[in-house]
This record gives structure tokens, C-alpha cells and sequence, in this order.
């Protein structure tokens, strides 16, 4: 309970203490809307603007502001309305992406099931493990994946599509690390 009163009091004094060091804030109305407006020099202005339909086109003349001249070379700032896109016909984009097209979809690829298959004791970190993969990926080429099983527990382990690859692979980690991996 007294932290509870120590943190209401804290969060009192720093809200008194913004508003003394600030000011009250002022809050806007959602409909009131801040326009700003900008001045623009028209004789800077290199490349000419072509003029918009005149059914499209709204006139606003800037206000005067000080300092600012104002004669007859001056000109009202046309600003153009764009027109809302058209919305897009939903249901024949729908179509048009699910329907098959015989043309369209080539035959597909047989899903090959990988197999992974863990060649070392299983280690009680999962850095240990990404540490040892790193390092023999760097000197046999071969892509390995940690295996988490629970946690504490991550196998290190490789593709293979059957037993001849297994014992190639095998084959290849002893000659790249000089580890005896027969009896693996």
C-alpha cells in the first residue's frame, strides 16, 4: 500500500512539475482543423505549371503578411482537386488470381520430405551448438541445423535424402575435421 501512495505521489509531482515548467496544455477539437499557409515566391518558380480543367481547379489568393509586397505581379495560387480512383472490382481480382489457367500453372514440383539426421551427442546449450555448426560449416561446406528436442537438449544434424548420402556426408566431415565418424 505505501508503494502504491509513493507511486501516485511521484506521477502527481512530475505531471505539477510539466505543467508549471510548460504551461497548461491545450487541447484541440477533433473537427478544428490547422491550415497553414505558406508563401511561395512566384518569380523563383522556373518551369511553368500547366493549368488545370477549370471545373477542377479551386482559386485562393494568399493573405498578406508583413513584410511580404504585394502588387500586380502577384497571381492567386491555383491549387488543382484530384478525383477519387475508381474503386477496383474486387471480386474479379479474386477471379483472376484463384482461377487456374492451364496455360498458367506449370506442373508442380514433387515435394521432396527432408530428412535430418543428428550425427553428434547432443549439447546442453543451444550457443554451443550454433557455435559447433558454424564451425563446420566454415570447413566441410555442408548445411546443418540445430535441433532443439526439450529444453537443455539441441542435436546437431544434416539433410540427407538417403542412406548412401548419409555415409558421403559422414565421409566428408571426417576428411574436412579429421573426427572419426564411423561409428556414428
Amino acid at each position: 500500500m505505501l508503494r502504491l501512495i509513493g507511486i501516485l505521489t511521484g506521477a502527481v509531482l512530475a505531471i505539477a512539475f510539466l505543467i508549471v515548467a510548460l504551461g497548461v496544455p491545450e487541447f484541440a477539437t477533433p473537427e478544428t482543423e490547422v491550415i497553414a499557409e505558406v508563401a511561395i515566391d512566384m518569380t523563383a518558380q522556373t518551369e511553368p505549371v500547366a493549368e488545370p480543367e477549370p471545373e477542377a481547379a479551386v482559386e485562393s489568393a494568399p493573405a498578406p503578411q508583413a513584410g511580404l509586397e504585394t502588387g500586380p505581379e502577384t497571381e492567386p495560387m491555383v491549387e488543382a482537386v484530384a478525383e477519387p480512383a475508381p474503386e477496383p472490382d474486387y471480386e474479379a481480382l479474386v477471379e483472376q488470381i484463384f482461377s487456374p489457367t492451364p496455360e498458367s500453372d506449370p506442373e508442380p514440383a514433387p515435394v521432396l520430405e527432408e530428412n535430418w539426421y543428428a550425427f553428434w551427442s547432443p549439447f546442453r546449450s543451444e550457443l554451443a551448438a550454433n557455435g559447433f555448426v558454424s564451425k563446420l560449416q566454415e570447413s566441410t561446406g555442408i548445411d546443418y541445423r540445430v535441433l532443439k528436442i526439450k529444453t537443455g537438449i539441441y542435436e546437431v544434424a544434416f539433410a540427407y535424402s538417403d542412406d548412401d548420402d548419409i555415409e558421403d556426408k559422414l565421409a566428408r566431415i571426417s576428411a574436412a575435421t579429421g573426427l572419426d565418424m564411423s561409428e556414428s
